[in-house]
């Protein structure tokens, strides 16, 4: 008996303290030093993902809405993604100026390679409803509010999903429709009513399709105890909230990453996170992951195709919401390695209440919703809550490499990844690789006819004291200057050359080195060398292998890492609130000119070398 009590109090060890201390253990932090970014800067001064490329699906314009969605709405947010039938599908909300400001829409986006995107159509319209007021009837519109777009259901079919209302209680209740298999809609079904709502409603209830298929997915959803929770936010006052979602104070912007069997982990906003062992019948109430440093928008966690784990946040200290990052985890509790997907601000363009500044509210594709080809994440966001943007994060995510670099860009697909490189590629500013302009070759083009954003392109390249640094570059048309910025691990400029729209060179302290007689012309290539010694924070220039200047001095000291190319100045140092240009004391207000593109300039780029 004494060798069974002893068995008994092992297992009892085992199961229950042990037990106890692991899910003591169950918590996500952050082991790294580089948890904060300086959010002084767009980019956070932290290193790049390398690789990450940056398309912008919707740009927003009010005067000539045929150039974006068709609506001429400014407020565009909370997009959600999918990838089913080939193709990205992407979910977003609009309003006509600001956010909780009625009327409201919800629209879908779809691209065949996450580069080129069509125009938005709209998914969700405008709901109207009337009230009777001192004998008369008034009309009232309402916005729309979710955070959740999609569900592939076990049966192939995409669920598109909506919500009329806000996230305070104030609500009609939660939409459906299937896309078919050509993207075009079914008809539009409540899936769930607002207990708070007495009134009737526009659209039947989804049991009354006449489609067993699209019935049997919409079931297949409300059975599904982790996905539903995402409806939480919005669905907290519901008499069976408890038992539909989760028996805790609620939770807003809620997605979920499998670790195991026995192991789903939940992230909610403002760092809350949460977990089930059971497949979601009961839930570790929400608590804060402390080590987290979030302002507290969105946080997104994905499980990555090489079994690694992903968080997506923004980093701060501050309610700031930018720059956008990644960090990664081998077990999906301790994540480390934060590393910069998107740290551009842009001058917002139009006035909208809330509409704050930064790559925000940040979405991957949750399990189960597709995976696209390839081991790379992709993620969508709103920048500014007024552009609609998504990023193709390379897996394994990497922030520094070592060696040399050779890209003459002849072994990348025209139009397709620019591989190894970072790219930011606005609707009118785009970033590809393309074939010439000579006909022997391809390189990287730069284009820009934006006058409020700039096209970006940047190579990382391994550390070294000593180190030259080759491109080639053909003008074919710039009324913008082209700026090339040599920078070190924080992106502290070392080295800066510009071209102007005269083809004259100008070095760091704005020293014209080449008169425009004799300067970068149109229509010709140009070798650029610079030769750096880090050590002594010395360097020289050369063009077209004649020597220019000789014995000049970085701005600062440092050891490079990367090179940016851009077709505009740079930004990434102007202080957030520099970009609000009094737009909340003046309703109304926006930036001139900001709806129609202006004169193009177009750059190429071609043999990119670095050599010790």
């Amino acid at each position: 008996m004494k060798y069974i009590y002893s068995i008994c109090l092992i297992l009892y060890s085992f199961v229950f303290v042990n037990g106890q201390n692991l899910d003591d253990d169950l918590i996500i932090k952050y082991i790294g030093q580089d948890k904060i970014a300086n959010s002084s800067y767009h980019d956070g001064q932290m290193r790049p993902a390398i690789g990450t490329h940056n398309y912008q699906i919707l740009r927003a314009n009010r005067t000539n809405p045929e150039m974006a969605e068709g609506t001429g709405w400014t407020y565009n947010h909370a997009p959600m993604l999918a990838y089913w039938n080939g193709h990205f599908i992407c979910e977003y909300l609009s309003n006509p100026m600001g956010e909780h400001v009625p009327p409201g829409i919800t629209l879908i986006a779809k691209s065949k390679d996450g580069m080129n995107w069509d125009k938005p159509q709209i998914a969700f319209p405008i709901y109207f409803t009337t009230e009777v007021i001192d004998d008369e009837l008034t009309v009232h519109n309402h916005f729309m509010h979710q955070r959740m777009g999609f569900y592939v259901a076990p049966n192939g079919k995409l669920l598109v999903m909506g919500h009329y209302g806000d996230n305070r209680g104030n609500s009609i209740g939660r939409v459906v429709r299937e896309m078919h298999d050509d993207f075009t809609f079914g008809p539009i079904y409540f899936i769930r009513l607002s207990d708070k709502w007495k009134g009737e409603v526009s659209y039947p209830m989804f049991t009354e399709s006449d489609d067993p298929g699209f019935i049997e997915a919409c079931n297949s959803f409300l059975s599904d105890k982790i996905r539903r929770i995402q409806w939480w936010e919005e669905d907290f006052l519901a008499e069976d909230a408890a038992e539909f979602y989760m028996p805790h104070k609620r939770g807003k912007a809620f997605c979920f990453y499998t670790i195991s069997d026995s192991l789903t982990i939940g992230l909610f906003k403002s760092r809350l996170m949460t977990w089930t062992k059971d497949g979601g019948e009961t839930w570790k109430e929400p608590f804060k992951a402390e080590s987290l440093t979030h302002g507290g928008a969105k946080i997104w966690g994905q499980k990555l195709d090489n079994g690694q784990y992903a968080l997506v946040y923004n980093p701060t200290d501050n309610s700031d919401r930018q720059p956008l990052c990644i960090a990664t985890s081998n077990d999906g509790l301790n994540f480390d390695n934060m590393a910069v997907v998107h740290g551009e601000v842009p001058e917002k363009r139009f006035w909208g209440i809330e509409k704050r500044p930064g790559p925000q509210y940040i979405r991957g594709i949750i399990e189960g919703n597709g995976n696209p080809p390839g081991d790379d994440l992709w993620v969508v966001y709103s920048v500014s809550k007024e552009d609609i943007w998504i990023s193709r994060i390379p897996v394994p995510v990497r922030r520094t490499i070592e060696g040399q670099v050779k890209d003459n860009f002849d072994e990348m697909e025209a139009g397709g990844v620019v591989k190894n490189w970072n790219i930011y590629s606005p609707k009118w500013c785009p970033v590809r690789v393309v074939d010439g302009p000579n006909p022997n070759g391809k390189s990287l083009m730069l284009k820009d006819a934006d006058l409020y954003d700039y096209a970006r392109a940047t190579r990382v390249f391994g550390k070294a004291a000593k180190q030259q640094i080759s491109f080639e570059l053909f003008i074919e048309s710039n009324p913008v200057s082209f700026q090339t910025d040599i920078c070190d691990e924080k992106g502290k400029r070392l080295i800066k050359l510009v071209i102007d729209n005269n083809g004259n060179l100008r070095l760091n302290n704005g020293e014209k080195t080449l008169q425009n007689e004799k300067g970068i012309i149109k229509g010709k290539w140009h070798k650029i060398v610079v030769g750096y010694n880090a050590q002594t924070s010395a360097y020289e220039i050369s063009v077209n292998n004649e020597m220019l200047k000789s014995g000049m001095k970085f701005s600062g000291v440092g050891f490079p890492e990367r090179i940016d190319f851009r077709t505009g100045d740079y930004r990434l140092d102007k202080k957030i609130s520099e970009y609000k240009s009094g737009e909340e004391l003046i309703p109304g207000f926006d930036e001139p000119n900001a709806d129609f593109p202006g004169e193009e300039a177009v750059f190429y780029i071609r043999n990119f070398s670095t050599v010790k």
